[in-house]
């Protein structure tokens, strides 16, 4: 088995720098994760630094673009999904189709999961995301509109919902026209 190197590239923004994190595979890159400014993982000590290939290239611009307020579509062909539980990986792949300026909460993901009973499994799954902002999981909030938690802080998960159209109400939560889908 070969010795694939991890890579790093380090994409400035006014929220502070995010890592994205990947390894050189025969087949093009894997995208590892992506650390949000104040996610405490601290990897970046360990990471050899390389010239980004096209498609990390890419994905930088795309990172930096939704970062300065910017819709962006990412597609997910790269990221590793052995990094997370087959669970895990449903929860982001339904994650990802909450559309911008909308939210869901943690039970109704846990219903479109298949899993309605899993709303504290589908928190814990979120919270381990390896690719905030490529899956959004800032996307998702509690039942009454509070945010939950978020690993780059909450103050930064209202700055992404707020950047996208998201409107908090005076207690600080979202509005249930937020929400999606949108129950009759």
């Amino acid at each position: 088995m070969s010795h694939h190197r991890i890579n790093h590239r380090i994409i400035p923004s006014k929220f502070g720098d995010v890592v994205l994190v990947w390894r050189e595979e025969e087949l093009g890159p894997k995208i590892l994760g992506l650390t949000l400014p104040q996610a405490g993982i601290g990897m970046e000590e360990n990471l050899v630094s390389d010239h980004p290939l096209d498609v990390i290239e890419h994905l930088c611009e795309q990172i930096g673009r939704y970062l300065d307020g910017e819709a962006v579509e990412y597609p997910v062909d790269h990221l590793d999904s052995t990094r997370c539980s087959e669970f895990q990986w449903r929860v982001l792949m339904v994650e990802r189709t909450i559309p911008r300026g909308c939210v869901c909460s943690y039970g109704q993901l846990a219903a479109m999961v298949g899993n309605p009973k899993a709303a504290r499994a589908v928190g814990s799954a979120l919270a381990r995301n390896p690719f905030p902002i490529i899956i959004p999981c800032h996307r998702t909030v509690r039942n009454d509109g509070s945010l939950g938690g978020f690993g780059g802080g909450l103050a930064m998960k209202r700055a992404f919902l707020e950047m996208e159209g998201v409107v908090f109400d005076e207690r600080d939560r979202v509005g249930p026209e937020f929400f999606w889908p949108q129950v009759e």
